[in-house]
């Protein structure tokens, strides 16, 4: 499958907003050097042709980053790709850092109950992420697997998030 220019930009657009949506997310309410990390509600909505998540991803096996995390994924059923952008913010005795990621999974599968999708890597990256999203049962999961020659441990994680 082509992907147009216009869908290019429209993914990139979508980035900048997820990044700097979840970075938000988790800076809320800060106001001075002491404030508490707030990570976003666990939050899947569905609308015709589109999937939206939010939360944390809680990693059940694999490397744990340390640190705050919270994601935010949209899917787009018209072109088959769904943006994961993430933020991790890490307190430690010299201030805090705060990382982001964004990542681009093309979908192998949309139905009502589940949308399923493989992340677009290319030869530098050491491993490849899979999202399975069941928007009915509220749940969401990532797993993910090294490739090439890297060495990386396969790994799996929930969704999920603080109350409001």
């Amino acid at each position: 499958m082509a992907v147009s220019k216009g869908a290019i930009a429209s993914v990139s657009v979508a980035l900048g907003i997820g990044v700097g949506a979840v970075a938000g997310w988790l800076l809320s309410g800060a106001q001075s050097d002491t404030w508490d990390v707030v990570r976003p509600p666990m939050e899947i909505l569905t609308e015709l042709d589109e999937v939206r998540v939010w939360g944390a991803w809680n990693v059940q096996a694999g490397y744990v980053q340390p640190g705050t995390g919270a994601i935010e994924i949209r899917c787009f059923q018209s072109t088959e790709l769904c943006i994961e952008a993430e933020a991790n913010l890490l307190k430690h005795l010299e201030g805090q850092d705060l990382t982001s990621a964004a990542r681009v999974y093309r979908v192998s599968s949309w139905t009502d109950e589940l949308v399923e999708a493989n992340e677009i890597t290319s030869t530098l990256d050491c491993a490849r992420r899979q999202l399975s999203i069941r928007p009915q049962k509220r749940s969401a999961v990532q797993t993910w697997q090294g490739i090439g020659s890297c060495e990386a441990d396969p790994g799996r994680a929930v969704l999920e998030g603080d109350p409001f």
